[in-house]
């Protein structure tokens, strides 16, 4: 009987070791570093050029192509122009109209920033710091080309 006691109090205390309790409360899961301050940012963007259109849609004015960046990321810009014109890629200001017809000499106020013109069949890559949030107006600063040739960066 002595055993049999001994045992039963050996049962009791590896059961309770072992037992129940209460559900430990879940640890969360590690959040994702977030980026540093100090960390380079960036974002690529191509820009196809044809004959007065961006893009693979040949009307631009119905159907301007979009391109996205964050704000202040610098942006690795490639022009390749496929026509047989030359062309330029530039940032209209933010809320800006632009005046008809527009003339790039005298109404450079107007332009936030502006790619280098890049002639028929050649390629460019330049660089540039996204502006602050919003839609930008792009257009080819070479006379006549806008309203035809615009397009539309969104900065988030």
């Amino acid at each position: 009987m002595r055993l049999l006691s001994v045992l039963l109090v050996a049962a009791t205390l590896i059961l309770a070791a072992c037992g129940g309790g209460s559900d430990p409360t879940p640890t969360p899961a590690p959040a994702a570093d977030a980026p540093s301050a100090q960390e380079v940012i960036a974002a690529t963007l191509d820009v196809a050029m044809h004959d007065i259109y961006y893009g693979a849609n040949n009307d631009n004015i119905a159907n301007p192509p979009v391109w996205n960046a964050a704000a202040g990321t610098e942006v690795t810009l490639n022009l390749d122009n496929q026509g047989g014109l030359e062309h330029s890629w530039a940032i209209v200001k933010k809320d800006t109209e632009l005046p008809m017809p527009f003339l790039a000499d005298e109404h450079r106020d107007l332009i936030l920033w502006n790619s280098s013109n890049v002639q028929a069949g050649q390629k460019s890559t330049e660089t540039f710091t996204a502006p602050e949030a919003g839609e930008y107006l792009v257009i080819c600063t070479v006379a006549g080309h806008y309203p035809v040739m615009q397009g539309k960066l969104v900065v988030q």
